[in-house]
C-alpha cells in the first residue's frame, strides 16, 4: 500500500465482526507494452497492472525490411503514448511476439519468407531503442497464448493448448497455468505435425490464413495480403465455406493428438481469424473417436474459440513484462 501497488477499501459491516477490507491492485502503478510482428501485420498494445488492455491496434505492414518496420513501430510507439498520456515512468517493460522459430545460443528468430530480412536478428538491439532497454521477446503463438491464458479461456481452464491462426500456423500451450516453452522455446509448434501428415494436401497440409485467402481467390475474389482480406470477407464471401471444409478434418486430428500427448482440457483456437470465423470453424468439428476400455473413452480435449477479444500476440507480448516483475 505504501508504495502504491494496492489499494485498501474503506471497511462497510455487512454483518456480526470486525468489517473486513478488500485490497485491490491499482491499474495505473504499472504498464506493459506489447507488440505483435506477425507476418503482413504489426500490432501494438498497452496493459495496465491489473491486465486491462488499454489501448492497442494492428496495422498492415507494406514494407517487411527491418528498417521499414522499426520507423513503423516508432510511429505506432509515439501514438500509443500520446493517445493515452500514460506516465512513461511507469511503463516497466515492453515483450515482442515474433512469428517463426527459435534458434541458436544466444536465441534468434527464424521467421517466414515474408520476414526474410530478419532471419538471425537481435530483436532486443533492433527494438530496444524504441521500446526500452527492459525488453522480452518470444513466439507470437506463444505470446497469444498468454493472453489467452490471462484474460480468456485460461481464467477457467489450467490446461490447454492454443492454435495460432495467422499468415501460417503455430501454436501454444500453457500446462497449469504457466506457458511450456521447451528447448528453445519451441513447444507448440503444431503446424510442423500437420505437414508431416498431411505435406500431399493443397496448402501444405495445414489450414492458414493464407490458405484461405488463396481459396478466396481461387473463388474469385483476390486481396494483395491476409490483413486486407481480414477486412473484407464475411460469411457469405465464396472460399470461405471451402476452407472450413478443408480445415475442419486437420484441427480434429490435432485435438486427437494433443488429447493422447499433452492430456490439455481445451484446444483453443484464436489468432487474427475474426470471431464469426472461429466460432463457424469450432461448430463443425468432430473428433475421431478413441477406441473405449471397460466401456469408457479416452477424455479428449474440447475445441473452443478464443474468448480474448483483440490482437491476442500483442496483447500477450504486454502482459509478460507484468508477470515477469509482479505475479511470478
Amino acid at each position: 500500500m505504501a508504495e502504491g501497488l494496492v489499494a485498501a477499501s474503506s471497511r462497510a459491516a455487512t454483518g456480526r465482526g470486525n468489517p473486513s477490507v478488500l485490497l485491490s491492485l491499482v491499474p495505473d502503478h504499472a504498464y506493459g507494452v506489447g507488440v505483435g510482428i506477425t507476418g503482413d501485420a504489426l500490432s501494438i498494445a498497452l496493459a495496465d497492472l491489473t491486465g486491462q488492455v488499454c489501448a492497442g491496434w494492428r496495422e498492415p505492414m507494406v514494407d517487411r525490411s527491418r528498417a521499414a518496420v522499426v520507423k513503423q513501430l516508432t510511429a505506432m510507439h509515439k501514438r500509443l503514448l500520446k493517445d493515452t498520456a500514460v506516465d512513461r515512468d511507469r511503463i516497466v517493460g515492453a515483450g515482442v511476439g515474433f512469428a517463426g522459430f527459435l534458434v541458436g545460443d544466444p536465441l534468434r528468430f527464424n521467421p517466414p519468407a515474408v520476414l526474410a530480412d530478419w532471419v538471425d536478428a537481435d530483436l532486443v538491439t533492433t527494438l530496444s531503442p524504441v521500446l526500452g532497454s527492459n525488453l522480452l521477446c518470444d513466439n507470437d503463438a506463444t505470446c497469444a497464448a498468454i493472453a489467452e491464458g490471462l484474460l480468456g479461456v485460461g481464467r477457467s481452464t489450467a490446461t490447454f493448448a492454443y492454435a495460432n491462426l495467422t499468415n501460417g500456423f503455430g501454436g501454444g500451450l500453457i500446462v497449469d497455468g504457466r506457458p511450456m516453452r521447451g528447448v528453445r522455446g519451441n513447444a507448440g509448434d503444431f503446424g510442423a505435425v500437420w505437414w508431416l501428415l498431411g505435406r500431399d494436401r493443397p496448402g501444405g497440409g495445414y489450414p492458414s490464413l493464407d490458405r484461405l485467402r488463396t481459396l478466396v481467390a481461387d473463388h474469385g475474389t483476390a486481396f494483395d495480403t491476409v490483413e486486407e482480406m481480414l477486412a473484407a470477407i464475411d460469411p457469405a464471401t465464396p472460399g470461405v465455406d471451402a476452407w472450413l471444409s478443408e480445415a475442419r478434418e486437420p484441427f480434429a486430428t490435432l485435438a486427437f493428438l494433443l488429447g493422447h500427448i499433452v492430456a490439455c482440457e481445451k484446444l483453443v483456437i484464436g489468432g487474427r481469424a475474426p470471431g464469426w470465423l472461429l466460432a463457424s470453424l469450432v461448430e463443425g468439428i468432430e473428433l475421431p473417436v478413441s477406441p473405449t476400455r471397460h466401456d469408457r473413452p479416452f477424455p479428449l480435449p474440447t475445441v473452443v474459440p478464443s474468448a480474448v477479444q483483440g490482437d491476442a500476440t500483442a496483447m500477450g507480448a504486454a502482459l509478460m513484462p507484468l508477470q515477469a516483475l509482479f505475479f511470478r
